[in-house]
C-alpha cells in the first residue's frame, strides 16, 4: 500500500499546516474511494467557489480487486480501504475540517455489497459518501480537469476529456456553447489486468492479444458516442493516474511533482515507446523506473495500452495530461 502527503498549490512545506484561528471554519474535504485508489484533500475556501489545498494524501488499496471475476468486494480489499479511511478521518481531525464529502465510482457501483461498504464508510469518515453515477463522474471531474488545464488549450476548440480508473474510463466532449456529451465504458486499469493477466513479465503475445481487443472496444465505444460531432480535430486531454504515471515516467521524475504534470504534453510516439519498454520488463523492475509508484507498477501495461489505444482510435499525435479531476471537482462544489 502506497501513502503520500503532498503539499497544495504554491509548494511550501508539504506537511499538515497548523490550524489558523482565523480560518478554520472554513476548511473542506474530499474523499474519492477509487477502484485502485483511495484519495484526500483537505482545503480552505479562500471565496465562494475558490479554494486552496492544504494537504492532499492518496493510499493504493485495490478496492476493486476482485470485484470482475466475483461481484463482490473482498472483505481483504474492504478491510485494506477501511484502515486508509480511518487515517484520512483521523487527518481531517488534525485539521479542524468542518464539511465534507467522500464520493465512490465504479468498483462500488458494480458490487453486490456496495452498499454495506458505503455505510461502513460513512461511519469511519463521519461524513456522507456518496455513490456517484459515470455521468456525474464525469461531470465533477470536467470540473477539476478545467481548474488546471491551461487556456490556450481550454480556448483553442473541441476538447475531449478522458479519465481512465481503476475500473471504468469515462470520457466528456466539451464545445464552445454546447451541453458537454458524457461517456463511459467499464474498462479500468485493475480490472483489466486482473481479468487479462499477461504474465511477469508480460507475454508479447499477451500483450498483443490485449492491444487489439482494446482497439476494439474503444473503435465501437467512439463510432457508438462520438463519431459525427467531432468538428475539426479536437484537444485530448488526460486525467487519473494512468496519463499523470505516463506523464511523470516522460520526464523520469524522482519526487512526483504535479505543478510539472500539469500541461504536460505526451505525444503518441512517446506513449507508444513507454507502452513497450513497460511491457518489456517484470513487475519488480518497472517498480524501480523513475517516475511509477511501485504499487501501480502492476497496472501500468495496461493503463499505457489503454492511452496508447485511445490516442489511436481519436487520430490525435499528442494529449494534455492533467494532476486535476474528480476530487477537485468535489472540492470546488463544497467552496461553492
Amino acid at each position: 500500500m502506497k501513502s503520500f502527503l503532498r503539499e497544495g498549490p504554491g509548494g511550501g512545506d508539504p506537511r499538515p499546516p497548523s490550524p489558523n484561528t482565523n480560518s478554520i471554519h472554513n476548511r473542506i474535504a474530499a474523499i474519492d474511494i477509487g477502484s485502485l485508489t483511495v484519495r484526500l484533500a483537505v482545503a480552505e475556501v479562500v471565496e465562494p467557489g475558490r479554494f486552496q489545498v492544504l494537504a492532499q494524501r492518496r493510499e493504493i488499496t485495490g478496492l476493486g480487486r476482485e470485484v470482475a471475476e466475483t461481484g463482490q468486494l473482498s472483505p481483504a480489499d474492504q478491510d485494506r480501504t477501511i484502515e486508509s479511511l480511518k487515517g484520512f478521518a483521523q487527518e481531517m481531525a488534525a485539521l479542524r475540517v468542518v464539511r465534507g464529502q467522500g464520493v465512490a465510482t465504479q468498483a462500488v457501483r458494480q458490487a453486490k455489497n456496495g452498499k454495506e461498504f458505503l455505510r461502513a464508510a460513512e461511519k469511519v469518515l463521519n461524513l456522507p459518501v456518496r455513490l456517484l453515477t459515470p455521468e456525474e463522474e464525469a461531470h465533477l471531474a470536467l470540473s477539476g480537469v478545467l481548474s488546471a488545464l491551461d487556456p490556450k488549450y481550454r480556448d483553442a476548440g473541441p476538447l475531449v476529456v478522458f479519465d481512465v480508473g481503476g475500473g471504468s474510463s469515462e470520457f466528456i466532449l466539451v464545445r464552445r456553447d454546447r451541453a458537454p456529451v458524457f461517456a463511459g465504458l467499464p474498462l479500468g486499469v485493475l480490472s483489466l489486468s486482473r481479468t487479462r493477466p499477461l504474465g511477469d513479465p508480460p507475454r508479447p503475445e499477451k500483450v498483443a492479444d490485449l492491444k487489439e481487443e482494446l482497439s476494439r472496444k474503444l473503435q465501437n465505444f467512439y463510432q457508438e458516442h462520438f463519431r459525427g460531432l467531432l468538428e475539426g480535430s479536437p484537444t485530448l486531454v488526460g486525467t487519473a493516474g494512468s496519463v499523470t504515471t505516463l506523464a511523470a515516467l516522460a520526464q523520469e521524475m524522482t519526487a512526483y511533482d504535479p505543478k510539472k504534470v500539469n500541461n504536460y504534453l505526451l505525444t503518441r510516439a512517446k506513449v507508444a515507446e513507454l507502452a513497450q519498454r513497460l511491457a518489456a520488463l517484470p513487475e519488480k523492475e518497472r517498480s524501480r523506473l523513475p517516475g511509477i509508484e511501485p504499487a501501480k507498477a502492476g497496472v501500468m501495461v495496461a493503463g499505457a495500452l489503454i492511452v496508447q489505444t485511445i490516442l489511436e482510435v481519436f487520430g490525435q499525435e499528442r494529449l494534455v495530461a492533467v494532476d486535476a479531476g474528480l476530487l477537485e471537482g468535489v472540492l470546488a462544489n463544497l467552496a461553492r
